[in-house]
């Protein structure tokens, strides 16, 4: 992998990462060194308080040389009866305690600090301890410890956290947050970007311009890429169409002049069962170029979608199915249409639409009905007939171009095998979805719209 710079997406992520792991590591290690409560060398005041307790002691040892250990403690009773404030601690050099009772936080920093070559001091929440000095009387050496009161009122904020590792964990996320959301935002904007693009090219929109992207060189290419596939999506489209236009017009100008040689035959010899059958496959052919042109168009519309009432956009076309089975001495029944907002594309919808409903009343005994379903994303109309019940393997094979479930059924209604073909791509162009069932004794066409764009 070539690391050509550093506005690769490779580059940023690896340099995040170990941003982040040094930052943690860093934490780890400097948050204890900044916890005041550590033992520390002693400092300057520390060393001036201890020297000052351990001159006081000796001064009154020195004045009492006879004394032992217990005299020593109520030397030391009287000691810090004149600084209630300070209390002094007496070990002997191996570290056993010479005063009657010590503190746990004491006796720990006792056994911490034993050196009184090195001595240290350890800030605690209330006390702060300092120690040890070496103090020799009689011909014994003990080690003086001083414990006075914290001068802090409250814990500072590292310290704070550290005795609290929950809101340590809390404050970390709290503090990460913001810098990951960012990083995410600034990575995921190019994608965002492209998304959209992608989503209006799958609508049909093969003219729309793709937007410069220059945070990642990763991302530039991509979209690069995705413009040169589009670009020869598009090519690709406009040959399909222009080779469906030379075909048609190449076919169809025989198709006229066979046309036109049936009509001076049956003038000369008469109307023959031959020459009908040669007129009505010519007839076939003619709907066939036609509707294989509209399957065209529809796969290239690149037309705006409208938002339309529900009602006034299929009214009439419900009014005129009525009219058509009236013809047929057929039913067509529909329900009190809703004023709702749908956002189509008019004319696909309107086609998609009235092949369903045509292929209804053409297959249909006696009654077509439609029952219309709305929810808050999608619009479903369920158009139904009482004909022949279709295959359970053929309900997703009705939709293939060409595709005919019975030779002779499709030669006696007549049809090129192409108007459910066309109502599906209509359908999948708005992205919404068509199926088909066999529900109770009637056939079933189910066209679900989305209802926003």
């Amino acid at each position: 992998m070539q690391w050509k710079s550093t506005n690769s997406l490779f580059a940023k992520i690896f340099a995040a990462f170990w941003l982040l792991i040094a930052l943690l590591i860093s934490a780890l290690i400097l948050l204890p060194q900044l916890d005041s409560r550590q033992l520390q060398p002693i400092k300057t005041a520390g060393s001036e308080l201890i020297l000052y307790q351990s001159s006081k002691l000796t001064s009154l040892l020195d004045k009492n040389p006879l004394l032992g250990s217990r005299s020593i403690l109520r030397l030391l009773a009287n000691n810090n009866d004149s600084d209630q404030h300070t209390e002094v601690f007496l070990t002997d050099t191996t570290g056993h305690l010479i005063n009657a009772t010590a503190p746990r936080k004491i006796r720990q920093f006792m056994l911490d600090s034993q050196s009184p070559q090195k001595p240290l001091q350890k800030i605690n929440t209330y006390k702060t301890y300092y120690g040890p000095r070496l103090l020799v009387h009689n011909q014994h050496e003990y080690l003086i410890y001083i414990s006075t009161p914290n001068q802090k009122k409250s814990l500072e904020l590292v310290e704070w956290l550290l005795d609290n590792p929950l809101l340590l964990i809390f404050t970390g996320i709290l503090v990460t947050m913001p810098i990951c959301a960012f990083f995410a935002w600034h990575l995921t904007l190019p994608l965002r970007q492209l998304r959209i693009i992608s989503t209006k090219v799958a609508r049909g929109e093969l003219d729309i311009p793709f937007p410069e992207i220059k945070n990642s060189d990763e991302f530039t290419m991509l979209a690069k890429s995705m413009q040169l596939m589009v670009r020869s999506l598009k090519n690709m489209l406009n040959n399909q169409q222009r080779l469906l236009s030379d075909i048609s017009h190449e076919l169809r100008s025989p198709l006229t002049r066979l046309t036109l040689a049936v009509a001076i035959t049956k003038k000369h010899t008469g109307d023959t069962k031959e020459l009908q059958r040669i007129e009505l496959e010519a007839e076939r052919m003619e709907q066939m170029i036609a509707e294989m042109l509209n399957l065209s168009q529809i796969q290239l519309h690149q037309a705006k979608k409208e938002d339309l009432a529900l009602d006034d956009f299929l009214e009439d076309l419900f009014l005129d199915a009525q009219f058509e089975a009236n013809e047929y001495s057929k039913t067509f029944s529909y329900p009190t249409l809703s004023k709702v907002s749908i956002n189509i594309y008019p004319e696909l919808a309107y086609r998609a639409i009235e092949n369903i409903i045509r292929n209804a009343i053409k297959y249909a005994k006696q009654q077509i009905s439609v029952k219309i379903h709305i929810t808050p994303h999608t619009i479903t109309l369920t158009i139904s007939n009482d004909g022949p019940l279709i295959p359970e393997k053929e309900l997703d094979n009705i939709f293939r171009p060409f595709y005919r479930l019975n030779e002779s059924r499709e030669r006696e209604t007549g049809g090129a095998g192409l108007g459910l073909s066309i109502a599906e791509n209509a359908i999948f162009k708005h992205g919404g979805k068509i199926w088909a069932d066999n529900l109770g004794n009637q056939v079933s066409m189910h066209l679900q719209f989305p209802r926003f764009n």
